[in-house]
């Protein structure tokens, strides 16, 4: 019997200011992907920040080289299809537009962040 394919909703609040705290998330939300589950990630609050522009490259979540970098991170999420979103109240927090951000699939809302959260099947936090 084929296994269900789950969603897994990760709502990322932590950003540049807690780099040791950047990638978990990505990399739980690429595992999910990797698993044939639908995997989404959505960055309100400071967590915005580590979607900047030149942030992913330059952010190191442990010293030890090109591997420990925050881009490292994002890079293997996107390939294994995970989604990113950004909420629209944040941009401002955050003194940026949707342009000054690498590729995001979009923006959203309370109203459409509450809904992908009663949609989903597991909803994690960071």
């Amino acid at each position: 019997m084929a296994e269900e394919t789950k969603k897994y909703l990760y709502l990322v609040t932590h950003g540049t200011e807690t780099p040791e705290r950047s990638a978990s998330p990505f990399f739980l939300a690429t595992t999910a992907a990797l698993m044939d589950h639908e995997s989404t990630m959505v960055f309100t609050i400071t967590a915005t920040s580590l979607l900047k522009k030149g942030v992913a490259e330059n952010l190191y979540i442990k010293d030890t080289g090109e591997s420990s970098t925050l881009k490292f991170f994002i890079d293997q999420a996107r390939e294994a299809g995970v989604r990113l979103f950004v909420c629209a109240p944040s941009l401002d927090l955050n003194n940026c537009t949707v342009e000054d951000l690498i590729e995001v699939d979009g923006v959203v809302g309370g109203t459409a962040l509450n809904e992908m959260a009663a949609d989903a099947d597991v909803v994690m936090t960071f």
